[in-house]
């Protein structure tokens, strides 16, 4: 999970001023910063491959897993571990002891693998990388439809359909290693963060980049994981180029399904701070604030909304 604003451009596109945060390689030190008496209660903590062999954080009321390795083609080597450490968390929240969260991305010529058809998916790389087959072998938009991702005069095409292939079998290649980490994790009963930053490869077509999301979200809900996002309202704008209502329909032309998401949102440097945001940021998505970070002593906490 990226912390601590800081000024990024987006790759593929330089994006000039836009406030995005910096990685967080630390989860140090123990308990949440802020208030003792109210922190082991109201807040959580959030891990990720770059936790690998160091101490993580304790006292927290619920854990939040990254799934990848800091790009949405690399896998979280440390994840039984991860899910183990959330998983013992006191649970003292309505959140759910353990969530996960994947990165995501709209990389078209950049990255290593896309898609050329609705039922190209990738193939498994170098360890650690998920091996079994996926479940899904054609992608469909929600409700069913086909997607139309095709090459153009026989070389792939960066279409908002094929970017919404991509980002629906990258999703799934994130279920397929949790189950074969953890094979005991009820999909059902998890909660699911698209972590939604500028750090990560994006393109200047914002309508593709949201079909990216709409895949990764699509695939998701179909497996019946509870959904939503993580991001700040500046890097969110400059990925998919509108919030709410405003964020551009999927490729067929339907209503995004990434509005009304459950939010969970960045930026705060306390525990004040951030319980603040939970009811004066306006939601990026135009659902309901259910978690807001804030960083202490470079480790990452989030603070559980008031009601969840």
């Amino acid at each position: 999970m990226r912390t601590r604003l800081a000024l990024a451009a987006v790759l593929g596109v330089a994006l000039v001023g836009v406030l995005a945060p910096t990685p967080a390689f630390a989860a140090q030190q123990g308990k949440p910063g802020g208030s003792a008496a109210t922190a082991s209660v109201t807040t959580g903590a959030d891990i990720s491959w770059a936790q690998c062999g160091r101490k993580t954080p304790s006292g927290q009321g619920f854990g939040i897993v990254d799934v990848n390795g800091g790009t949405a083609s690399t896998f979280n080597p440390c994840l039984p571990a991860e899910i183990t450490w959330a998983s013992s968390t006191s649970g003292s929240t309505p959140q759910p002891r353990l969530a996960f969260y994947v990165n995501t991305a709209n990389p078209a010529g950049e990255g290593s693998w896309w898609p050329t058809s609705d039922s190209d998916a990738p193939k498994p790389g170098a360890a650690p990388y998920p091996t079994g087959a996926l479940p899904v072998s054609t992608v469909t938009y929600p409700g069913g439809g086909e997607v139309g991702c095709t090459t153009v005069n026989n070389a792939p095409s960066y279409s908002s359909a094929c970017a919404y292939v991509y980002g629906y079998f990258r999703a799934e290649q994130a279920v397929e290693w949790v189950h074969e980490q953890a094979s005991d994790i009820a999909l059902p009963t998890t909660r699911w963060w698209l972590d939604v930053e500028t750090m990560n490869t994006w393109q200047a077509d914002t309508r593709s980049n949201a079909a990216s999301l709409a895949g990764a979200a699509a695939y998701l809900g179909s497996v019946g994981a509870g959904v939503g996002v993580y991001s700040t309202t500046a890097q969110w704008t400059s990925i998919v180029g509108g919030t709410g209502a405003a964020i551009p329909a999927l490729p067929n032309g339907t209503p995004s399904n990434l509005v009304g998401l459950d939010e969970w949102g960045a930026g705060a440097s306390s525990q004040k701070g951030a319980v603040s945001n939970c009811t004066t940021a306006k939601p990026f998505t135009g659902g309901t604030n259910r978690l807001m970070q804030y960083v202490s002593n470079n480790t990452d906490y989030d603070v559980s909304c008031a009601g969840y």
